[in-house]
């Protein structure tokens, strides 16, 4: 009789096990990995440093006289000349701050704005002739840009972007006269302005800290053309009192190249890729 009992109870076991299991909750299937957070969104500042060098380096003297004899006659006899080159080129440093905004997990928009320094940014040339001596120069004391960005993250950490925008920089020229003329000559052109035009370019940056990112970059500039005031040379032809003019030219763009190091302030952001603020 026992032996019954259990062959009966082991045969409704094995027929009811199939709606015991179906009673059973189902394992849920592993949940994705959700998207890498915005690490890049927010405030940042930092330094840079690099190199410039100017793309346009003639400086062209316009000559106007009333008769021969003054700044045309000496020009067309070499005494001083119609056009020069002034490199400008020299170490360059200065700060940035700006902000970006992650979006996607993939694309950076932005924008920054910087001010740097040159040093030896003056340009120099001497002409001497046998009655003449002149000196020209040109520099840019500093330049600054307001850019926007918009960048590619090749990686969470690594961000390809492209900028452009306003440029801004002091821009100076002058021209310096001497010559053994009749009159001798002793004048001094000098114009200095802050002039404006645009910045482009491009770089990559590394977010290699939880708050700490470095930069390589390239820019291309141009503020435009600076024009001195001009100056005047009085003499006599014939008995007439006669009028020579001098004015000088130049364009002032270039480009940069540099490295830098950025501080990131998320505020009220989330965490960043490396799991703390």
């Amino acid at each position: 009789m026992r032996k019954i009992i259990l062959s009966v109870a082991a045969l409704l076991a094995a027929t009811a096990s199939p709606t015991f299991a179906a009673d059973l909750p189902a394992r849920k299937a592993a949940a994705p990995e959700p998207p890498p957070p915005p690490a890049w969104t927010g405030f940042y500042a930092g330094v840079n440093g690099g190199y410039s060098w100017t793309s346009s380096n003639a400086i062209t003297q316009s000559y106007v006289d009333t008769a021969s004899g003054g700044f045309v006659t000496n020009a067309a006899l070499g005494n001083i000349p119609f056009q020069t080159q002034a490199p400008n080129q020299g170490f360059i440093g200065g700060g940035q701050v700006g902000f970006n905004w992650q979006f996607d997990n993939r694309f950076v928009v932005g924008v920054e704005a910087d001010l740097q320094g040159l040093t030896g940014g003056d340009g120099t040339v001497n002409v001497i002739s046998g009655n003449s001596a002149t000196s020209f120069s040109r520099g840019i004391a500093e330049i600054g840009t307001v850019r926007g960005r918009v960048g590619y993250l090749v990686t969470p950490t690594v961000l390809v972007f492209g900028s452009g925008g306003l440029a801004y920089g002091q821009g100076s020229l002058t021209g310096n006269y001497y010559g053994a003329w009749t009159p001798p000559v002793q004048l001094i052109d000098y114009e200095t302005q802050t002039l404006a035009g645009f910045a482009a370019g491009g770089g990559v940056e590394w977010l290699f800290l939880p708050k700490w990112s470095v930069k390589a970059e390239y820019l291309y500039y141009d503020l435009g053309a600076l024009t001195t005031t001009g100056v005047q040379y009085s003499y006599k032809t014939g008995g007439a009192q006669q009028i020579s003019t001098a004015q000088s030219t130049t364009r002032f763009d270039g480009h940069i190249v540099r490295v830098g190091v950025n501080y990131h302030v998320n505020w009220g952001g989330p965490p960043n890729l490396f799991g703390r603020q």
